[in-house]
């Protein structure tokens, strides 16, 4: 009988002791603030934990947490995420909302650690996953914050003769303030370029990327004129991959939906699919987020700009004058050939000549005027063109031999006198820069109704020059006015002009901008110039 009884007493205590086992594996260890103090954990074992990371910079993050007192940016008093990381989080996995990649910021991995504080099994490892959270948060979160106020790029050398503006921005000390005043995301709006342009593209590209499938696939166009039938049909399969239709779109839904896409592409809405049509047409929707992408990176090199300025924006042919930001006039212009491109510019607007002289650059004189002269004996004559020598004593034409003039002797200058048939048309307007590059009126006005708009030799023409030289008289309160101008063209008489206030001048190269109207419109990259920075970003 006692044998029996130690052998269920042994058996019991047996089943007890599995059970207990059993449960305890079951157990996730309750870690409250009361048992764990997650500041404390921070100023314990910051040092030790981020010796085993890699930061994009180190010394940032080192900063942030010695000047917030090592206090928790992003882990609430349960040790678990708080509201303000989970927005933080969400704002750097929508990080393509502001022409970023959310990869670039660990995204991924930064929601895994979140998901796996509520599954880890062990106290230390999951000290591990909170400290990693919420210093890797903060690293990739300063990060963004440098990326949105200065680009991502690093250096810029080779792809923009502008200098870049300097990072004077503190980020790490900024944004503890921010952390401190409880107004992290105004800070995100705040360190951002203050540019009207800029702001309105930064928000249409966030339109522009919910609403759009960002494919990568592309339909190709064919010529309409060698196929009508087939180019019809790949431009309405295009524009149903563009999202502008559905496929059950009818034929008049097809010549609006391809007007609507034109008027979005800087292109004349008439329906036609021709050769700028279909080139746009064939690029892909996420070609088009690249080139946003760019035009924001670009935009983010930029210093501030003052509130009064004239701004040409190369790829779109168009220039604005704003007076204290507020749009005074807007143009059409021309602006260089591949082989003679206008470069970006930054200068301030020094004088304007009424009724100028042509002073013909040398390249110019000998490749087209010199040529010209050889071909047609009345061709100076009839242009106005007068010839000096060196030492700038005018030599009659009619003793010009130009048959024994080339390229290696030629060592004359050549000058166009003003006129309705001198190529500056009547009035210039100059401003200081290293490549002898100006506006002006031209007589040759029909290039203004052409969608692609680069056929100068560099300087840029101005549809509405007499336009332009009254309203910035009147702006400048000058002693000269419109009248005056006229009044020197009528006397054929060149006059230079000086403004008493030095308007900033803009010249850049933007492939993407917003319209007045806030249409998000795409431009040809005429020059090539995205291709470059899309292989740095994107390859």
């Amino acid at each position: 009988m006692m044998k029996t009884l130690l052998c269920f007493f042994f058996w019991c205590l047996f089943i007890t002791s599995c059970t207990l086992k059993k449960e305890e594996k079951e157990i996730v260890p309750v870690l409250s603030i009361e048992q764990i103090n997650i500041d404390s954990l921070l100023q314990k074992r910051f040092y030790s934990i981020s010796n085993t990371m890699v930061f994009a910079n180190e010394k940032w993050v080192e900063t942030v947490y010695n000047e917030n007192n090592f206090k928790s940016i992003w882990i609430d008093n349960d040790m678990q995420i708080s509201s303000l990381g989970n927005n933080v989080l969400n704002l750097l996995q929508n990080a393509n909302y502001y022409g970023l990649e959310p990869n670039d910021y660990n995204s991924d991995e930064l929601q895994n650690l979140k998901r796996e504080l509520k599954e880890v099994r062990t106290k230390e490892i999951f000290f591990k996953n909170v400290l990693n959270l919420e210093v890797l948060l903060t690293d990739n979160i300063l990060l963004f914050a440098k990326h949105l106020n200065h680009g991502k790029i690093e250096n810029i050398d080779s792809l923009s003769i502008l200098e870049r503006k300097a990072l004077t921005i503190n980020i790490p000390k900024t944004f503890v303030e921010a952390v401190k005043n409880e107004n992290v995301f105004d800070y995100f709006d705040n360190i951002q370029p203050k540019q009207l342009e800029y702001q309105k593209l930064r928000l249409a590209v966030q339109k522009f990327v919910q609403k759009s499938n960002l494919s990568k696939e592309n339909v190709h166009i064919q010529n309409f004129k060698e196929d009508s039938l087939r180019s019809n049909a790949q431009a309405k399969e295009a524009l149903i991959l563009h999202q502008y239709i559905s496929k059950k779109a009818s034929s008049s839904d097809l010549i609006e939906a391809l007007k609507e896409f034109q008027m979005d592409h800087g292109l004349t809405p008439d329906g036609l699919i021709g050769k700028n049509t279909a080139d746009a047409l064939s690029k892909s929707p996420y070609e088009f987020y690249q080139n946003a992408v760019i035009s924001l990176e670009r935009w983010r090199w930029k210093p501030e700009w003052e509130t009064s300025y004239i701004h040409i924006n190369i790829p779109e042919y168009q220039l604005y004058y704003f007076k204290n930001d507020t749009l005074q006039l807007k143009s059409n212009v021309v602006v260089g050939r591949n082989y003679n491109k206008t470069p970006e510019i930054y200068s301030k607007l020094s004088y304007l000549i009424a009724y100028p002289f042509w002073n013909v650059p040398q390249s110019i004189s000998v490749n087209e005027i010199m040529v010209n002269a050889k071909r047609d004996t009345s061709f100076m004559r009839r242009n106005n063109y007068e010839v000096f020598s060196k030492k700038m004593e005018e030599i009659p034409l009619k003793e010009m031999n130009w048959d024994t003039l080339n390229a290696k002797n030629f060592n004359l200058y050549i000058r166009q006198k003003g006129g309705s048939s001198n190529a500056l048309g009547f009035v210039k307007f100059i401003f200081h820069n290293d490549f002898s590059i100006y506006l002006h009126d031209t007589p040759t006005k029909y290039y203004f109704n052409r969608d692609i708009r680069n056929y100068s030799h560099g300087c840029i023409r101005v549809e509405k020059a007499m336009q332009l030289a009254d309203t910035l008289l009147k702006s400048d309160q000058n002693e000269y006015n419109l009248d005056s101008v006229k009044s020197y063209i009528n006397r054929q008489k060149e006059k230079k002009m000086m403004f008493t206030q030095k308007l900033p001048i803009y010249l850049q190269y933007i492939t993407c901008s917003v319209d007045q109207n806030n249409r998000l419109i795409f431009y040809k990259d005429i020059y090539g110039y995205d291709d470059k920075i899309r292989k740095i970003l994107f390859e």
